[in-house]
């Protein structure tokens, strides 16, 4: 029998053994799960199970297309159970994503407004039953299931078991940099990597919260932008704005401010190769010279 003819067969065979298609995908995911245990007393049950772009709604029906973007390849999921705590068990899924940005960009959708932060990976978000984190490529989230009794302790001796285990830094993607300023709101960075604000022509990048004097309001970056395409752009959104008015600040500079039909007054900036724009505010005040400071 061919090679060719034999892999056609798997399938098949695994289905009359009855195995789950995750049981059939190692790659070389098979080496990041803790292999005995997640912490004292929490040991692994049954075998890890490993998902790919095809299986991966078997695992999480109705989330997995929200991975794809963010070019999601692998999942590898294990269960850890305790003797003494009859039913409960901690659930761990590692996801291998595109790169650093996507798996920061994964966590962040994920990423709870009241969870904590423990010291693992390279950003962490805890809650009593939950835990969160990205390290390099790599999204984790665990999870304690069958009690309702707060988890922490046993979430984060797991988190950092997990942690150990895999490669890459605790650095924060460097795209992150342009937004570490004293307005912007910590914790509430996100990364989308296609149709910004829900504008294709917009494509990929980067948003936060932040606060200017006493205003609210919401910043966003344009990310892998060149001269050219930031103009283009520009003139795109310029064509999407009622009340549209532009002020040229010399070459290859402009600011623009105007009504967005979705997100009411915007002021954007074009400068070089840097387009960053402001929304939900209710005074522009200090909001040119917040995206001046982006656009460095």
């Amino acid at each position: 029998m061919s090679a060719n003819r034999l892999v056609s067969l798997l399938p098949a065979l695994f289905l009359l053994l009855g195995l789950p298609p995750g049981a059939w995908a190692a790659g070389d995911m098979e080496e990041l799960l803790p292999p005995v245990s997640c912490g004292a007393g929490w040991q692994l049950e049954g075998k890890p199970l490993f998902y790919n772009r095809d299986t991966l709604s078997d695992r999480i029906d109705g989330e997995a297309e929200l991975y794809f973007p963010y070019g999601f390849e692998r999942m590898t999921a294990a269960r850890y159970g305790a003797a003494e705590k009859n039913g409960a068990g901690i659930d761990v899924e590692i996801y291998r994503m595109g790169s650093l940005l996507d798996a920061f960009g994964m966590y962040a959708n994920y990423r709870q407004k009241e969870g904590g932060t423990i010291a693992v990976g390279a950003e962490s978000n805890l809650s009593p039953s939950q835990l969160f984190i990205y390290q390099g490529r790599f999204f984790i989230h665990i999870q304690m299931t069958g009690t309702s009794d707060a988890a922490t302790t046993a979430l984060t001796e797991c988190g950092r078991t997990v942690a150990a285990r895999l490669p890459g830094t605790q650095s924060r993607p460097p795209e992150l940099s342009a937004l570490e300023r004293s307005e912007v709101v910590k914790g509430t960075e996100r990364y989308l990597p296609q149709s910004l604000l829900g504008y294709d022509f917009l494509n990929r990048g980067i948003m936060a919260d932040a606060v200017v004097g006493r205003t609210n309001l919401q910043i966003f970056l344009l990310l892998g932008q060149t001269v050219e395409s930031a103009s283009a752009a520009f003139d795109r959104y310029r064509s999407q704005l009622a009340q549209g008015k532009v002020e040229s600040g010399g070459k290859d500079v402009a600011l623009m401010e105007g009504v967005d039909p979705l997100y009411g007054p915007v002021v954007i900036l074009r400068k070089g190769g840097c387009l960053a724009g402001a929304l939900k505010f209710g005074a522009k005040d200090g909001v040119r010279a917040l995206l001046e400071r982006i656009c460095r």
